[in-house]
């Protein structure tokens, strides 16, 4: 909405500059989004009087023009077809400027002098598209007569700052010039004055035209008035330069009322040419199925039932609310015209208007409902003015169907309610007063304040409302600050969970791994891939079929974001994400919703070219990246992995699942298989997904600082020839569980399967190390501890080599 002040002045006088009521309004909770000055830039504007057109003897487009700009008469060359002797001009004399720094000097134009220029509408800053057509192609002439010399800017009510609202749904008061002014009055104390609209009531009758409601709830209002005898020509200037400074093209007297009206009030109104209506009879219903009409802008409109139509009896005439029709629209013949001042079903404009994509300055302000207060002044406040600007003669009275509730609905609020929300101490005296000054009546008795609500305001339904129209008039810089009363302040810190989350991520970035997230929702064909899930989610209404079920599984979505960043010329990923798998539990309870870690590698993990050795994304650096981020939540020693063939998206034989205690199956960690990773278009890749609720509960979370011991190690080395089935962890769980006190650790060294070995055996090196913190372990203390491990790994089937 742009609100220009010099019409704004028309209904309360405001004596204040245009930056402090854009300020203050802007502080009132209606954010002004620009203050645009006409006459900023601009100098020695003034209105000339063309005395006489000469044709320049040295250029066919170019004329010699003598003009009175109220200091002496002077020859100024102009370029515009439309210059005529005796007109009133606008002229930037010799010495002037013009919007974007244009400097008006002496000059010769072929030979001939010019002392001035006579400008445009566009060469004062006005957007080409808002130009009446008239002026587009020439220079702008005064229709009445001007005084030469006199300002040209408020000859043309240019002399002006104009304010650009960017209002928030809820305030549809101000998309109108009256509601501007209640709100300047909140702000600025004064008077709210109606533009006139009593009529000249001499030609009254009954015309023979009639309205017929059919469906009250599309249309609780429809009125109508006919005007006879228009003369179609361009409205005053002071109306056009205000249309033009609101955002409209002029066009004729007509439909400038029409538009103007809307703007002063806030109420669409529509012009029909009353003979081109087709019929004595105006029926407003609901579109029927496929119907078909053309609207003002030439399309051909499909209807539905949700549409409502102003038709004829038989066929469409508007589109309520919305637009108009292309065969009953007021031309330059009309002499005759039916004005329309309605109230249409905000949602079923709302609906029509978002489908056809039909967006204008009615359906902006139906859709969020009209003020029912200002319907009949509208429409007589139009035909006031096609009386007095187009010598029309209103011919009937007003003719309705349905009623208007102008009746104000009523809150009850109390003045503690006010304060105890605000914070405040206002005494309900200053409440009233603040609220009077909105133009909302408030009645107090027995403590409770009564607040009637015109209809003009009826985005204010609660309490809160009030609330808040007190606090934004009163002030918001006003409100008192305070602490919250009976509080604790405590520091904010993170949970223990949280706390685990963050040291998982930062080891995993510090590895050289990026966080990816992506949608919960996933194919049908991803959903059972990764997982020994068999059932899926699916969706009742999905985007597409890429998001149809809800994902089993984090690794699926990991490989397409490889897969994309291979495409193009990535090859070397590493990617993590936490996030939510979906495993069904039936139809009467709701999903297990589990929190996941799943990661993938592809490539080269990293490489040291000086020395020429690469890191392959593999088995071993999957898993190396996992066993880092169980070493940082103090894990290592519950953890175990056994090697999996379980899930047939992964190599049987570079896979292993990941144990907890109790031989619980947390997640997998592996490499992916060559036939999926070939379907995928990747060389390979090693991915892990490990379950967080188990990781979460188990981790320490908070580092445990231990003591270096000051006595020395002793290590131990055991070559065990097994069957190839054998899994290494068994074996060093076994010592795990034998060696006594004194282990500190076990670990494999060396794995061996080829020559002077029988087939089907390999053989594991285990080295242990034992470690007395507390004084010097000796031999014998050693073998008592490694005699019971070596017995315990022969019963397990191995061989010492």
């Amino acid at each position: 909405m742009k609100v220009s002040k010099e019409w704004l002045q028309e209904f309360i006088q405001l004596d204040v500059p245009a930056e402090e009521l854009a300020e203050k309004i802007t502080r009132g909770g209606i954010e002004v989004d620009e203050l645009k000055d006409y006459t900023a830039e601009i100098k020695n504007l003034v209105v000339g009087h063309v005395q006489s057109v000469e044709q320049h003897p040295e250029a066919d487009r170019l004329k010699v023009c003598q003009v009175d700009t109220g200091d002496g008469i002077h020859q100024i060359i102009c370029g515009a077809p439309n210059v005529v002797a005796d007109s009133y001009v606008i002229v930037c004399k010799v010495g002037g400027r013009l919007p974007g720094g244009v400097k008006i000097k002496r000059a010769k134009l072929r030979g001939e002098a010019s002392e001035g220029m006579i400008c445009s509408l566009e060469e004062l800053g006005i957007n080409e598209d808002q130009v009446p057509s008239e002026y587009r192609d020439g220079i702008f002439i005064f229709k009445e007569e001007k005084t030469a010399g006199e300002d040209a800017l408020q000859a043309l009510c240019l002399d002006d700052h104009v304010m650009e609202f960017d209002l928030t749904p809820n305030r549809k008061d101000a998309l109108s010039m009256i509601g501007v002014a209640y709100e300047a009055r909140a702000l600025f104390g004064g008077e709210v004055s109606l533009p006139e609209y009593n009529i000249d009531d001499a030609h009254l009758g009954d015309d023979e035209l009639s309205v017929d409601n059919e469906d009250f709830q599309a249309v609780p209002y429809y009125a109508a008035r006919v005007v006879e005898d228009v003369k179609v020509h361009p409205s005053p200037v002071w109306m056009q330069i205000r249309l033009i400074k609101a955002g409209f093209r002029p066009i004729n007297n007509i439909v400038d009322i029409s538009n103007y009206v809307l703007l002063e009030f806030g109420q669409p109104l529509h012009m029909f040419d009353r003979q081109q209506i087709g019929s004595d009879k105006i029926v407003t219903r609901y579109a029927k199925e496929n119907e078909k009409m053309t609207t003002l802008d030439g399309k051909k409109q499909t209807l539905k039932q949700s549409d409502i139509v102003v038709t004829n009896g038989n066929e469409p005439i508007a589109l309520a609310g919305v637009m108009g029709g292309a065969f009953s629209e007021v031309t330059e013949n009309t002499t005759d015209v039916v004005i329309e001042s309605a109230v249409f079903d905000s949602l079923s404009v709302r609906m029509t208007s978002n489908r056809l994509n039909l967006r204008s300055e009615a359906s902006s302000r139906f859709e969020k409902s009209v003020s029912h207060e200002f319907v009949r002044k509208a429409l007589d406040r139009a035909a006031y003015l096609l009386q007095k600007y187009a010598g029309g003669k209103v011919t009937s009275k007003v003719i309705s169907a349905g009623e208007l509730d102008v009746e104000d609905s009523t809150i009850e609020i109390t003045g503690d309610y006010i304060n105890n929300r605000l914070g405040m101490d206002l005494t309900v005296k200053e409440i009233t007063d603040v609220l009077g000054k909105l133009g909302l009546v408030a009645s107090e008795k027995e403590g409770v304040l009564t607040v009637s609500i015109p209809s003009r305001r009826d985005d204010l339904k609660i309490k809160a409302d009030i609330t808040e129209e007190i606090a934004r008039i009163y002030g918001y810089d006003a409100l008192p600050s305070s602490l919250p009363e009976y509080s604790k302040i405590t520091p904010g810190q993170l949970t223990d969970i949280q706390k685990k989350v963050r040291i998982i991520r930062h080891q995993l970035e510090s590895l050289g791994l990026s966080q990816a997230v992506n949608y919960a929702l996933t194919s049908r064909s991803q959903a059972g891939q990764f997982t020994e899930v068999n059932e899926t989610l699916d969706l009742l209404m999905p985007m597409s079929e890429d998001h149809a079920v809800l994902r089993t599984s984090l690794v699926p979505h990991l490989i397409d974001n490889a897969v994309y960043n291979s495409n193009r010329q990535q090859k070397d990923v590493q990617l993590y994400e936490m996030g939510r798998i979906f495993i069904p539990r039936g139809e009467a309870e709701l999903p297990l919703e589990k929190e996941m870690l799943a990661g993938i590698v592809t490539g080269d993990m990293h490489r040291t070219d000086w020395l020429g050795v690469k890191v392959p994304a593999d088995f071993y650096a999957a898993k190396g990246i996992v066993e880092t981020v169980f070493e940082k939540l103090g894990m290592s020693a519950h953890i175990t992995y056994r090697s999996s063939s379980r899930l047939s998206e992964m190599h049987p034989g570079r896979t292993a699942d990941i144990i907890l205690e109790n031989d619980t199956v947390i997640g997998f960690v592996g490499e992916v298989h060559p036939a999926y990773a070939n379907e995928n278009d990747l060389d390979g890749a090693a991915v892990f997904e490990i379950s967080m609720g188990e990781l979460l509960e188990k981790a320490q979370g908070d580092i445990i600082y231990q003591q270096l011991s000051k006595y020395p190690s002793i290590t131990r080395d055991i070559a065990l020839v097994v069957p190839s089935e054998t899994h290494a962890g068994d074996l060093v769980q076994t010592v795990r569980k034998t060696a006594g006190k004194y282990l500190h650790d076990v670990f494999v060294f060396d794995v061996y399967e080829g020559e002077r070995l029988e087939a089907g055996n390999k053989s594991i090196a285990l080295r242990l190390v034992y470690l007395n913190k507390e004084e010097t372990l000796t031999d014998a203390e050693v073998e008592a501890s490694y005699d019971p491990v070596v017995q315990a790994l022969e019963a397990q089937g191995a061989h010492i080599r």
